[in-house]
Parts: structure tokens; sequence; C-alpha cells
């Protein structure tokens, strides 16, 4: 039974955040009921093991989430608190909050912000810089647009989802087929994750957002990606790291490595947090772990982009945290716990980098120089999936790379050349795919 210093933990059957909430929550003598779908939980065997209480739950179909709490909350079940790591949880978390009386997020603002046109409208609605953008629903709607908005480029993307999925830069006109194309295959490939975590996608809210036939286009931004990594602490958001992007650059900018702190101009960082501290209340939020990327701009305006109430991905939680020696999911623990949360001490004591392996995509034929990555003393993480005989598929998003160097150093610089330097070690031989019919259906 769970009692009133236990955690509800909402879709947190993964590696390593799931270990991580657990290992926080276990040093403040919380106990930690996990629930996550049957296929999630079966991944995890050690976390299940750990847990002290497992539910099979659809953690992202939120009315199904939500009955299971009313249903635990009338047995006289008490949580301390309810969390989540995942995208697909977020609204479900917020939704339990709200119906058990716990702290956390509106459920209004919740579902605003994962609406990347609703987001990029509110916050334009309260003065904040952001390009033109609109909701189209057809072709029509989209090639009005550009015309309205010349001369680009622009940008054509999902309104909902993650991992710079679907994502395409368009020049002019002619782009648009390929990145119509490109949004469909996303929306395939998406619905085929989701039914892999073994969610219902006909009964399941979060799941027909994010595969809305809607598509979302807005102004190109010129300026340099970041993210914003922090928390909210009394229900101020508290920068603790930006992290600096490398990408693929156009079309689908996809994302290859990430490095923190990152090297900002004078001034920049502090206009980042003050930026924050408006705009995220201004949105409705006031709880939990936040992952904003923004724009830096030549003029030196920030322009805010995706705003989200959770962990950064890509072992970027991971490497916040080791920078800086702070517990990003115990700082929102202990405030579960109506303990203090000190953030004089915030800020960056090294430096972290990571770096995603690429290959073409094809057949493995070889795989050689993990050992020089095992064995370096600067290694936080990392993975090799690929041996003899892996497929490798072409590089569409962020899905479609599974290996990875992440590493630490005393300076920005030296764990930027670590990471680089350790990835190019790893020496992966393919054969070519042949090229493939590709029919993913029409975007509309």
């Amino acid at each position: 039974m769970a009692s009133a210093r236990s955690l509800l933990l909402l879709g947190g059957a993964l590696r390593p955040t799931g270990a991580h909430c657990m290992e926080q929550a276990e040093e403040r003598g919380l106990d930690v009921t996990l629930a996550d779908t049957r296929e999630n939980l079966s991944k995890v065997p050690e976390l299940v093991e750990r847990a002290a209480h497992t539910v099979e739950l659809p953690y992202a179909d939120v009315e199904a989430t939500v009955a299971w709490a009313v249903r635990q909350k009338e047995a006289g079940r008490e949580f301390l608190g309810v969390y989540g790591t995942r995208e697909t949880a977020a609204e479900s978390v917020a939704a339990v909050a709200e119906v058990l009386g716990l702290p956390g997020n509106g459920r209004a603002a919740v579902r605003c912000i994962q609406d990347k046109f609703a987001c990029r409208a509110a916050l334009a609605e309260r003065g904040f810089r952001q390009p033109p953008v609109a909701r189209c629903s057809s072709e029509e709607e989209i090639r009005a647009f550009l015309a309205a908005h010349p001369p680009g480029p622009w940008i054509v993307k999902p309104p909902t989802g993650r991992g710079s999925a679907g994502v395409s830069l368009v020049r002019d006109e002619g782009d648009l087929e390929a990145a119509l194309v490109h949004l469909a295959r996303a929306r395939r490939e998406l619905r085929e994750e989701l039914v892999g975590q073994g969610m219902d996608l006909a009964a399941g809210e979060p799941a027909e957002a994010a595969l809305a036939e809607d598509v979302l286009v807005e102004g190109f931004q010129t300026g340099e990606e970041f993210s914003a990594e922090g928390v909210f602490v009394d229900g101020v958001p508290r920068l603790l790291a930006v992290t600096a992007k490398v990408t693929t650059g156009a079309p689908h900018f996809i994302e290859l490595g990430h490095a923190m702190p990152a090297d900002l101009p004078p001034g920049a960082q502090a206009d980042v947090a003050s930026t924050l501290e408006r705009a995220l209340p201004a949105l409705g939020l006031s709880w939990g772990v936040f992952h904003v990327e923004f724009w830096l701009e030549r003029d030196g305006g920030i322009v805010l982009g995706e705003v989200h109430v959770r962990p950064g991905g890509d072992y970027i939680h991971v490497m916040a945290q080791h920078i800086t020696d702070t517990q990003l999911h115990g700082a929102v623990f202990d405030q579960f716990l109506g303990k203090p949360v000190d953030v004089s001490g915030w800020g960056a004591r090294r430096a972290a980098a990571i770096r995603f392996l690429t290959p073409p995509a094809g057949t493995v034929t070889a795989v050689d120089g993990w050992a020089e990555v095992a064995a370096s003393p600067r290694l936080l993480a990392g993975k090799l999936t690929l041996e003899e005989g892996s497929e490798t598929a072409p590089l569409k998003s962020s899905y479609d790379r599974s290996s990875f160097v992440c590493v630490t150093g005393p300076t920005l610089q030296e764990a930027v050349d670590t990471a680089e330097r350790l990835a190019a070690a790893v020496r992966i031989e393919v054969t070519p795919a042949a090229a493939a019919a590709d029919d993913p259906g029409g975007c509309f």
C-alpha cells in the first residue's frame, strides 16, 4: 500500500533516468510506486525489483491514469507527490497532481506547452519575441503562409513531438513536397514507437495529439540554438545550466551532440535566466524540472522555442547534474517534503559533452575502437549498440541514433575535444544500403 512518503513515478521504467529518480528518492526516505506499461516494465527488471510498488498502467492515457489515481485515493492510498521524466507522461503527471491535490503544474498549462503553436501564440501574446507561425490543415494553407511571410526560409514540422522528428527547412515552395513527405514518415514512425511501448493509440489523448494531421509552419530562426536546464524552486524557474548544440544543419537539424556549460557572450546567461523567470510563470508553469530550447540572435535578443516540464534528453540531464553537483530530481523531491532548496551554490564546476555515432545507412560489417572509449577516465556514459550484422537506418531524426560517448572535462573545450576524439576512435564499417522505395502516404 502506498504511504504518505510514497512517490508516484509515471512512465519511469527507463534507463538511466528512472534509476536516478529512484536513487534520489531513496536518499530522502521516499518509497517509489513505479507505474508504466507492461512492455516498458519488462525492459528494466532491476527497476521493477527496486521499486516499493509496481503498477502496469498506460501512463500516456491521461483519463485512464487519472481514473486509476482516483481509485487509489478512494482506497485510502496516499502519495506525497507525482513525478515523471517522459514527454508522454507530462500531461498525466499534471492531471494526477490536480485530482489528488498534489503540487504540480496545471493540466491546461502543460497541454499548452505541448502544442507548439499554442505555446508560441501564448508567448507572443505575453510580449515575448517569436517568429511568425501558423498551424495549417492543408497544403494550400501552407503555401498561403509562405506567400504572406516572404522571403523565407521557413520551418515545417509537426505541431507536437520531439527529437527533431518531421522537421524540415523550406527555402522555397520547391522544397515543400519533400518536407511533407518527411513529416508523414515521422508520424508513421512515431506511431510504431508508441505501439512498441504498449500504448493503445485508439484510447489515449497524447497519442492522438502526437499523430495530429495538422502541420506547423514558422519563420526560420537564424540565431544560435541552445537549451536551458533548471528546476522550479518555490515557484520560480532557476537556471542550472545552458547547453550548446551541434546539429546536422539543414534540412532536418538533427542533434549530433551537446556540451555544457555553453560559452555565451557576456551577460547572456543572466538575460536567459531573466527571460525564463518571466516567461515560464506567464505560461502558468511553476513546478518541477524544465528544459527550454532558445535561440540567441545576433542582436542579443532571446527567442524561446519548445518548452518542456521534464529533464532534457540525450543525457543532458546526466551532464547537468554532473557539472553542477546538483540533483535535478532531488530538488523537486525536497520540495515535496517541504524542505528548502538552496540555489545560491548552483553553478558549473566542470564541463561535459556528448557526441553520437552516426554511421551511414546499411549493414555493419565491422566495429572496432570501443575499448579506447571504455578505458577513458573521462567517460561519464557510453553505449555501443552496433555489431557485425546490425542494420543502420538513414539519419532522419534523433531516434535514428543509437550509440554515443558522453564525457567530462575541466573545461568546455577539453570536454568537447575528448568527446570528438573518442567518437572518432570508434571505427564502424558499413556496406551501404540499396535505395529503398518510400511511400509514407500523404501528409494531410
